[in-house]
């Protein structure tokens, strides 16, 4: 008889040749099936087979490799390939043999269609979002969901089929992994794996290798920088559901995240956001203490408002007052701040709401300091009317007490109780008093002529900001800092200006970005970098429209800042849509700035309406609108010349003007120039010209010293036009001289309306040049030509060319001057030698059209020598009366006399030999003339058309109209 041994092999050696007849009947009846048409078998779920079937898989596939037959299996490499899995050791080898692949959820458009195809209809566009984000783009995940969707359930619930998918993959996981996940899900979606190593009390290399189990679980995915994410949204939801059932568990995990971070307060600031800790101390409810929760959503508060997220700053305000209870004081200050924000978000009714909450309590509290604070912070808006002024009085007599302060102004009564705030706060060592009582001084004394006070006030913010390490308080003390200086015209405002830069760099929040930009594009446009400060303002703008589009009291000011930078550069022209805007925005007096604009344009009667209800209602109360007033002012008067409102204008504007002042107003964002410029207006329309060119030289050198090229450009340019006026010795050439440079520059900048100026003023003082042969038909100096007048005349830099009925302007050039010459001398063959030298006469004229000769000979010479000496004499004159603009002249002729000596002199100082100088004269005329006709078509080509057909070049040029054409030269 066989042994029991013998007998069990011989029972597997019959199942064995059992299982072998099956394997092989199976796959007989594939290969003959596949000897007819191909054949295709699918095996679903193989995570899910017994061992038979995956041999029975194997079998197949060893004996089927030249048939037209094709196998399919799918299985969840997750489940089945972590070592210890029954199935590991038969799927590994068929997996190694056969094509792989490996399927990643659906994207965002391939979720929405399959959304449509499950329930029927296209779903909105945030709903396919945030299935997808929730699924990972799992399909039957998604499924699921829209099955949950369709029958009137929440997308925010699990249906219960994903529930139980989910429940059984986590169930493989072995008991640390899933409580390490448990930990995670109560972390957020995101998890930084030295977080979650504090928060579990593990190891952080312990963390590491549980993690990698769940990672190779495809429940969790490894980002960079020690990041970890579920996979997607429903996992971690169902972790947390689980815990949710025991509401003191899961308070209790939260308050383990809080006590985790205070524990390791570096860990918290590199890896969590303080809205993320903030959240954690809210859902922890008693297990976190309220004091040191109402900390964390504030902080949490700050930050949001430092990335504009307003919503989410009044969110964590809401919760941090609904924990303050025994602390009339904190609530007050939290009452305060949310009142205020949602007052600026647009959301008055609440915002009232919790600042008359902040009155009751100051009230029932019957604190003296602070009902004063209160009244303070409601000062300046919010709606409050009469009931705002009464609590001014009340909290003035309960904290000062002296006086009458039922006869005082308000704004006595503010700056009172502000000093006095500011005093006590001082008295008792109370930053968070002082930083509030300082912002309300500062505030309170806003306008010109407080600019030295408040560059006190604001040095004192930022050392008190300093104290706390308050760094975004100590920014914004910086910003208000450089204005101050700019006001008071202090060059040091650009240092100011930097230092507050530096400070922006440190951090990273939007709104200090955005802050940064915008007092960029301001100094850009003070410095005449136009292009760099519409750049900036462009990106303010894309940044506000998307982080900050509900914030009313914003975007008016971006639109006064281009409106700014525009009329800066003579494109009032282009103003109209601003001035539209800013009719239907929050700005304070839209109506000045529509008025300035007119006045740009000749039409000073909405300024003059203006002034009309200026005088029945009173100038705009708030001083920071002053200095943008008495701008308008200046320019009216100067517009009107009314002798009334010139001498109102004066006296408003002398203080300011006499100590060097400039008009800056709402806190920076308009910046009007120097006020002895607008005194200068003033003086000019009054003809004074004397004070007139006192002004204009103080605010232009005021506008150098602050490095202000385009308040430089306008000082120059009412400085020139006053000389003109006058007409004392030396006051043409001078004026010549200024409206050069300031043509010149204002050019580079792009000041488009100072030419017209400067020619206007050249108007009124520009004879014909000696050499320039004047047409009997050229009117008078003061007349202007008509329309349809032909010209082509200088205006210093600027040639102004008009011809059939149309007028442009071109930089000087030689080849105009060349034209010029040839227009003023029609049909007349002139020597191409005389257009090289116009000013060598007949005698260079001869000399270049022979050859062999020096260039200078010794009489030449001694006339340039004594030329040269008389020139040294006149700049030392100059500069010795102070007179910069003529030295300045002296100099340039000085240097085009000696560029002429060099020219004329060989290497080495040698005599040239003049040669063939009549070849070299037709070549550089003919191209000099070729060149401006080129630069003609561009913008004016009927002008170019015409000197083409009537032009000649050569060893003579000549002009041939086939008519007279009566050229104003």
């Amino acid at each position: 008889m066989p042994t029991v041994s013998s007998a069990g092999a011989l029972a597997e050696e019959a199942a064995g040749a059992a299982a072998f007849r099956l394997y092989d009947a199976v796959t007989g009846a594939l290969v003959a099936a596949a000897q007819v048409r191909p054949v295709v078998v699918v095996l679903d779920d193989l995570h899910w087979a017994d061992p038979a079937s995956l041999r029975l898989l194997e079998f197949a596939a060893q004996h089927t490799w030249f048939e037209r037959l094709l196998l399919v299996g799918t299985y969840r490499d997750a489940e089945v390939e972590p070592a210890g899995h029954p199935l590991r050791p038969l799927l590994l080898p068929l997996v190694a043999r056969a094509t792989t692949i490996t399927l990643t959820g659906l994207g965002r458009d391939e979720v929405g269609a399959l959304m449509a195809r499950t329930a029927g209809q296209e779903p909105p566009g945030e709903l396919v979002a945030e299935v997808h984000r929730r699924t990972g783009g799992n399909p039957f995940f998604v499924e699921e969901m829209v099955r949950l969707w369709r029958s009137g359930g929440p997308v925010t619930a699990i249906a219960p089929g994903v529930r139980d998918t989910l429940a059984r993959r986590l169930s493989l996981l072995p008991r640390p992994v899933a409580e390490l996940l448990t930990t995670a899900a109560v972390l957020g979606r995101e998890f930084h794996r030295q977080v979650l190593g504090a928060v579990a009390a593990e190891p952080v290399a312990h963390v590491d290798r549980l993690l990698e189990q769940a990672v190779a679980a495809r429940l969790v995915t490894a980002g960079g920088g020690g990041v970890f994410a579920f996979a997607h949204d429903l996992v971690r939801e169902t972790l947390y559901s689980a815990l949710a059932a025991d509401a003191a568990e899961l308070c209790a995990r939260h308050a383990a995240v809080v006590h985790a971070m205070d524990a390791a307060p570096d860990l918290a600031e590199r890896h969590m956001r303080p809205a993320d800790i903030a959240g954690h101390a809210h859902l922890a409810g008693d297990r976190v203490e309220p004091a040191r929760a109402v900390e964390l959503l504030l902080a949490a508060a700050r930050d949001a408002t430092g990335r504009l997220a307003m919503d989410e700053a009044a969110e964590h305000r809401r919760r941090a007052l609904a924990l303050v209870s025994g602390d009339p004081r904190k609530r007050v200050v939290i009452a305060l701040d949310l009142g205020t924000s949602l007052y600026h978000m647009g959301q008055h009714a609440e915002g009232r709401r919790y600042l008359r909450e902040a009155m009751t309590v100051a009230r029932e509290r019957d604190d003296p300091e602070l009902l004063a604070r209160v009244a303070l912070a409601l000062h300046g808006g919010y709606a409050f009317g009469a009931e705002g002024e009464a609590l001014l009085r009340e909290a003035h007599a309960r904290l000062i007490g002296a006086g009458e302060p039922g006869e005082a102004s308000i704004e006595t009564l503010v700056r009172d109780l502000a000093l006095h705030a500011v005093k006590l706060a001082r008295r008792s060592g109370d930053d968070e008093a002082l930083m509030f009582g300082l912002w309300a001084y500062h505030d309170s004394i806003y306008g010109p002529g407080t600019a030295a006070e408040r560059t006190e006030l604001t040095s004192e913010l930022m050392e008190v900001a300093r104290r706390g390490s308050d760094a975004e308080l100590e920014y914004f003390a910086a910003a208000l800092r450089w204005v101050a200086l700019l006001e008071q015209g202090d060059p040091h405002y650009l240092d100011q200006y930097r230092d507050y830069l530096v400070l922006g760099e440190r951090s990273d929040l939007l709104r200090i970005g955005m802050s940064s930009a915008i007092d960029g594009s301001i100094i850009c446009g003070v410095e005449g970098d136009f292009a760099r400060a519409e750049e900036l303002l462009t990106e303010v703008v894309a940044m506000s429209d998307e982080h900050a589009p509900e914030h009313e009291h914003f975007g008016h000011m971006l639109d006064h800042h281009r409106w700014s930078l525009l009329m800066l550069q003579g494109r009032h022209d282009e103003t109209g849509d601003l001035l539209d805007r800013l009719s239907r925005s929050k700005h304070p007096c839209p109506a000045v700035l529509a008025a300035l604009t007119a006045l740009r344009r000749g039409d000073s009667d909405p300024a003059l309406s203006q002034l009309d209800e200026a005088a029945v209602r009173g100038v705009p109360g708030d001083p920071s609108l002053r200095p943008l007033w008495l701008r308008f002012q200046a320019e009216v008067a100067a517009a009107t010349a009314d002798p009334g409102l010139c001498e109102r204008a004066r006296a408003d504007l002398a203080p300011f003007a006499e100590n060097g002042h400039w008009l800056v107003s709402m806190y920076g964002w308009d910046v009007s120039g120097p006020a002895a410029y607008w005194m200068g207006v003033v003086e000019a329309a009054q003809e004074r010209w004397d004070s007139a060119i006192e002004h204009a030289t103080a605010a232009r050198r005021s506008a150098d010293r602050l490095r202000s090229r385009p308040w430089s450009v306008e000082a120059r340019v009412l400085l020139a036009q006053a000389r003109i006026a006058r007409a004392a010795p030396g006051d043409a050439e001078a004026a010549a001289a200024l409206l050069d440079g300031a043509v010149s520059e204002a050019a580079e900048l792009g000041m488009r309306h100072i030419p017209e100026a400067a020619a206007r003023a050249r108007d009124r003082v520009r004879p014909p040049a000696p050499h320039e042969p004047a047409a009997p038909h050229e009117p008078a100096p003061h007349e202007p030509a008509a329309p349809s007048t032909p010209e082509f005349r200088r205006e210093g830099p600027v040639w102004r060319l008009t011809y059939a009925g149309r007028t442009a302007h071109l930089p000087d050039a030689k080849g105009l001057r060349d034209l010029h010459t040839l227009l003023g001398s029609p049909a007349t063959e002139l020597p191409a030698v005389r257009l090289l030298d116009p000013e060598g006469g007949e005698v260079v004229v001869a000399a270049r059209r022979m050859g062999g000769d020096d260039v200078l000979d010794e009489e030449a010479k001694a006339r340039y020598r004594a030329h040269l000496a008389r020139l040294d004499e006149e700049i030392d004159r100059a500069a010795a009366l102070g007179d910069d603009a003529r030295a300045a002249a002296y100099d340039r002729e000085r240097e085009a006399l000696l560029a002429e000596l060099r020219a004329a002199a060989g290497l080495g100082g040698r005599a040239r030999r003049l040669g063939d100088e009549a070849e070299r004269a037709r070549k550089t005329v003919t191209a000099r003339i070729r060149d401006t006709l080129r630069k003609l078509d561009k913008v004016h080509p009927a002008l170019a058309a015409h000197l083409r057909a009537t032009v000649s070049t050569g060893s003579t040029c000549a002009y041939h109209p086939d008519r007279t054409i009566p050229w104003r030269l």
